[in-house]
């Protein structure tokens, strides 16, 4: 009895902490551009401010992660990380002009996709040392989102988007505060010797990893239009707050089935097919919502996250648990993270914000559509070069 209420109380500690994370991603995703708009951001500077933190990612998250992976407790990364997240999105409220904002909505993203990898890691090693399961933990995460995005969108269209950055404030606390009460030791390496200087390169030398970085960060990067511009276009076109969250719901709602189905997926279909499945629902989605579909239809086309973000995310986690070896998985995370999706999502992201106020939206998504196109060339190329074995062993 008591190791089952052992295991449900870190289950529900690692759900709660998702959920502070997703709750502000529930606000930031559909409606911080807008904010920031209201702030006087072109779409082209918030491009650059959205950019520069992913890319910023690049430089110091495989860092952090290796710092974290040499840390006797798995707690310390977490909660120095959630403390910056707090930190930075409080300031938000408070941020006198344009270059305090900017400077703070830089931090709020970089901690952000630093949080969400080593959490990851945590709970992947809580699922294999028995204490819960991933699948239904990181889909409470999404749960979080999910609810917000509409109960959100139904806020700000009656108080306006001010209150915005007070909710991601919150969340971003609530984060922090979870962090204190995480259990030690079921993230932990459960004895693993952590990773040397010497190896953590080694992945990235390797040209089956190299096929599946590009092809998960090509997927998730296509995102980038509609993570940074989607509120701003769908505002342009008439829709309400309300309207917009619920668009956003229910792709979080397609996202939570495929999730919570996620160990019944790795066992029928491969890391190669789950990242084939992304990178032709990223060429369709982006292409149809590049023609700017009526909103009924809008509905149906929103489905297709659960293929553009929750499929291509399980093939490359299912690829990591397949073919790193253990000490290298917080590694091949994290580069996956910040190599992949973190640098090529803020690449695209910045010439997107370029190209929308050159040309509009429509040639922005096209260019997401391409993105698409080619992770599905190098999923379909990945079975050639991969058996399904360890890369390093």
């Amino acid at each position: 009895m008591a190791d089952g209420w052992a295991k449900r109380r870190v289950s529900a500690l690692y759900a709660a902490f998702y959920g502070g994370q997703f709750i502000l991603l529930g606000v930031q995703l559909p409606f911080f551009a807008g904010w920031l708009a209201a702030k006087g951001f072109s779409a082209a500077e918030i491009g650059l401010v959205t950019g520069a933190a992913l890319i910023a990612r690049l430089a110091f998250g495989p860092l952090i992660a290796f710092w974290a992976d040499h840390q006797d407790d798995e707690r310390k990364a977490l909660r120095l990380v959630s403390f910056l997240f707090a930190l930075s999105a409080a300031t938000l409220i408070v941020a006198p002009g344009k270059l305090m904002i900017a400077a703070a909505t830089l931090v709020v993203f970089w901690t952000f996709g630093l949080l969400v990898p080593l959490t990851d890691t945590a709970v992947l090693r809580a699922d294999r040392n028995g204490w819960l399961h991933y699948g239904q933990t990181r889909a409470a995460g999404s749960f979080f989102f999910l609810s917000t995005t509409v109960l959100g969108g139904a806020l700000l269209t009656s108080t306006g988007l001010d209150a915005a950055v007070w909710i991601m404030a919150l969340a971003a606390s609530l984060a922090f505060l979870i962090s204190l009460a995480l259990p030690y030791g079921a993230g932990g390496r459960g004895g693993v010797k952590p990773v040397s200087w010497r190896e953590a390169p080694k992945l990235l030398r390797h040209r089956v990893f190299l096929v599946v970085l590009f092809a998960a960060g090509l997927i998730q990067g296509a995102h980038a239009v509609y993570y940074a511009f989607s509120f701003l276009r769908w505002e342009a076109l008439g829709y309400s707050p309300l309207t917009i969250g619920c668009l956003w719901a229910v792709g979080v709602i397609a996202e939570i089935f495929l999730l919570t189905r996620a160990r019944g997926l790795a066992v029928r279909f491969s890391p190669a097919m789950l990242l084939a499945a992304g990178g032709a629902a990223a060429t369709i989605r982006w292409t149809l919502i590049a023609l700017e579909p009526p909103l009924w239809s809008l509905f149906l086309v929103q489905t297709l996250h659960a293929f553009t973000f929750a499929a291509a995310y399980l093939g490359a986690i299912e690829f990591l648990d397949r073919a790193a070896p253990t000490r290298l998985i917080n590694t091949g995370m994290t580069l996956l993270s910040t190599t992949g999706v973190g640098a090529i999502t803020g690449i695209a992201t910045v010439l997107a914000g370029f190209v929308w106020n050159a040309y509009g939206a429509a040639p922005a998504y096209l260019i997401m559509a391409a993105m698409g196109a080619g992770a599905l060339v190098l999923a379909l190329l990945l079975p050639r070069l991969w058996d399904g074995g360890r890369l390093l062993e």
